[in-house]
């Protein structure tokens, strides 16, 4: 379990975010790894969900890392860069394309 220091001058999301940082740079998420999810978070800190959404919106922020429907992900361009508009809109057609030839399948087996 990871501790929030309750002596420490920075805030509680900043400590987190700060922790989460590091892990990022010492390699424990790779570049594209998904992330815990908010509740994790606070679980694993002993905080309110709200605090570790902060925490997360702090790296989003930094561009270190960035959220879809699926979660929390650890940035993958040159400089920890989330995704650009057009990669992530192209991800969103091919699920698109996926779950429309899902639909025809099912429709199909009927």
């Amino acid at each position: 379990m990871r501790t929030v220091e309750a002596n420490d001058p920075r805030a509680p999301s900043v400590q987190i975010a700060d922790d989460l940082r590091a892990r990022i740079e010492g390699g424990e998420f790779a570049p594209g790894a998904k992330l815990p999810s908010i509740r994790e978070l606070a679980t694993q800190y002993s905080v309110a969900p709200m605090t570790a959404q902060g925490a997360l919106q702090r790296l989003r922020d930094e561009r270190r890392v960035y959220s879809s429907g699926r979660g929390h992900f650890v940035g993958v361009g040159e400089s920890g860069d989330s995704p650009s508009l057009a990669e992530r809109l192209q991800e969103i057609e091919a699920e698109v394309r996926e779950l429309r030839s899902r639909v025809e399948t099912l429709e199909s087996s009927q």
